[in-house]
């Protein structure tokens, strides 16, 4: 995959702003409807500046975020099982979810609120009956786990690269290493300026990740860049701690906590927590010393013998919301620019569900899927947007 692939026109129904999973699911969604697409990335295919590189993400149906998350997490899910049966590597491993937390957390509550509100199956379990059936985690007297069996770990780097990949197979043109300087209204169209040419367009997606607001500034939406640090660790005895007697994990004492993969792929146990502001065109300083200490206290109580050594460190920027929900919606002044920002640190599980969504906004003006809580308004209403 070149430079400029299977298309060099300037012209296209479509143009997407921003080739990271959504990105590149949007433009596999628009090409595979017969539409021309140009997709512009500002680095190198397959770079690791942004929010969707790494091996692995959890995908769960029950949304700790809220019920209205779970209509697009089924879509999703769906997709992401045609993308596997599709592609020549794995896409998709569903070993289930576990998460483990006090007896009446938040967390707990926040699961049920959305397993109830969509009759999701699950099942509860005491500390015993965890260790009975996953050996490696420990929990705690007073605490209890929730148990999805539909949910699991989708290989991020090879989705990303298979949505790129059909893309392509069906007339995209994907267009790397080419960042865009500006972009503007054209009448019912746009135009999008880059170093290199000048693209013309019926319809303008973004989804920039963490450089949205420097390509939106004239929006000042309050979204804030987040440094977050995944390490993985290498088990004393790794096949305690695999895909095959260990589930995606989420732990937490009722304060703080991790989520984290089990060893698959050839990896060891990924664990990540919360994150810190930074600018995305900083250079991210790799994880030091006490954030890999922090990962690891949390594993030891819960997964002892998962963290003797590190393995390697991964930092990746999540785009934040004041209130943790996505932004899906068209431009404000410009209705035939769609922005998405579809992160606050629980994006990827989405990728296959929104790509099509945001085609549907830009081509029909809606959605058949329930978005309306992601809207730019609830910002204006707040004063956070010009």
């Amino acid at each position: 995959m070149g430079n400029a692939v299977n298309d060099t026109s300037t012209r296209a129904d479509l143009i997407v702003i921003g080739l990271g999973a959504m990105g590149s699911a949007t433009a596999d969604a628009a090409a595979r409807r017969g539409l021309r697409v140009i997709g512009l990335e500002a680095f190198e295919q397959g770079h690791r500046r942004g929010s969707s590189h790494g091996a692995t993400r959890i995908i769960r149906r029950s949304i700790e975020e809220g019920p209205q998350y779970v209509p697009l997490v089924l879509d999703a899910l769906a997709r992401w099982r045609q993308l596997d049966e599709e592609s020549d590597q794995p896409i998709l491993h569903l070993g289930g979810a576990i998460r483990v937390a006090p007896a009446g957390s938040a967390l707990h509550a926040a699961f049920l609120r959305s397993a109830v509100a969509h009759h999701l199956d699950f099942e509860r379990l005491q500390p015993g009956d965890v260790h009975e059936r996953f050996p490696a985690l420990v929990v705690p007297d007073g605490f209890e786990a929730l148990f999805e069996q539909d949910a699991g770990v989708v290989f991020a780097d090879r989705a990303v690269r298979a949505l790129q990949t059909r893309a392509v197979r069906h007339g995209a043109s994907l267009q790397f290493d080419e960042p865009v300087s500006q972009w503007r209204a054209d009448g019912d169209g746009v135009v999008v300026d880059t170093p290199q040419a000048t693209y013309r367009g019926d319809r303008l997606v973004i989804t920039a990740g963490a450089w949205t607001t420097q390509l939106l500034a004239s929006l000042a939406l309050p979204l804030v860049v987040q440094r977050v640090v995944n390490v993985t660790f290498q088990p004393t005895v790794p096949q305690r701690f695999d895909h095959e007697h260990l589930p995606a994990f989420l732990l937490s004492d009722g304060t703080s906590g991790v989520y984290g993969v089990p060893a698959i792929g050839g990896e060891g146990v990924k664990v990540g927590g919360s994150g810190s502001p930074t600018s995305p065109d900083e250079t991210q300083p790799p994880a030091s010393d006490d954030e890999v200490t922090a990962l690891r206290s949390v594993v030891d109580r819960f997964l002892p013998g998962a963290a003797s050594s590190d393995r390697s460190t991964l930092t990746c920027l999540y785009t934040t919301a004041p209130d943790g929900h996505f932004v899906i919606d068209h431009h404000p002044d410009h209705p035939q620019v769609v922005v998405a920002s579809p992160c606050s640190g629980h994006g990827f599980k989405y990728t296959t569900a929104i790509g099509p969504v945001l085609v549907d906004l830009a081509v029909s003006g809606s959605a058949s899927l329930p978005i309306d809580s992601f809207g730019i308004s609830r910002f204006i209403t707040s004063g956070a947007v010009k």
